[in-house]
C-alpha cells in the first residue's frame, strides 16, 4: 500500500467512524449516498452501478453473503440491497465488509479517473455537505 492508498484509506475510515444521529444502517450508507451524489453527474448512475457491481464481484469470495445485484438497478435499489445485507450480518462483519467495499470501489475509481481527482471527489463528498437521503434518486 502506497501513500495514495493510505490517504484514501484514512478518508474511508474517518467517514465510517463519524458519529451521527442516524441509526447504524444509515451511517453505513451515508458514504455511498454521498459518493453517488458527487459521482453520478460525472459518470452517470449506470457508471456508478457498474463500478459498484465490479466491486461486488471482486469481493464476492471474501464476503459471500453480500448480494451482487445487476448493474442496471437504480441507486435506490442498490442502497436498499446493501442496507439489507449489512443488517443481516454481525456488526463487526458488516463494518469490515462496508470498508472493503468502499476501499475497492475507490481503488477502481482511481484506476479510471486518477488518484488526484478521486481523492478530491471523495474528500468533497465526505467532508462537504451531508448527502440527502434521496441521493439515489439522481437521474
Amino acid at each position: 500500500m502506497d501513500n495514495k492508498d493510505d490517504k484514501r484509506t484514512q478518508l474511508i475510515r474517518a467517514m465510517l467512524a463519524r458519529p451521527g444521529g442516524a441509526d447504524a444502517a444509515e451511517r453505513q450508507l451515508l458514504p455511498w449516498r454521498s459518493l453517488a451524489l458527487h459521482l453520478s453527474p460525472l459518470i452517470g448512475e449506470s457508471g456508478f452501478n457498474a463500478l459498484y457491481a465490479r466491486t461486488g464481484r471482486l469481493l464476492a469470495p471474501q464476503h459471500r453473503w453480500l448480494t451482487n445485484g445487476p448493474s442496471s438497478q437504480t441507486l435506490d435499489a442498490l442502497f436498499r440491497t446493501l442496507a439489507e445485507d449489512l443488517a443481516r450480518a454481525e456488526p463487526a462483519q458488516a463494518a469490515q465488509a462496508n470498508e472493503a467495499l468502499l476501499t475497492t470501489f475507490t481503488r477502481l475509481l482511481t484506476e479510471l479517473i486518477g488518484e488526484g481527482l478521486t481523492t478530491r471527489l471523495i474528500d468533497s463528498a465526505w467532508n462537504g455537505v451531508q448527502a440527502p437521503n434521496n441521493a439515489g434518486e439522481q437521474k
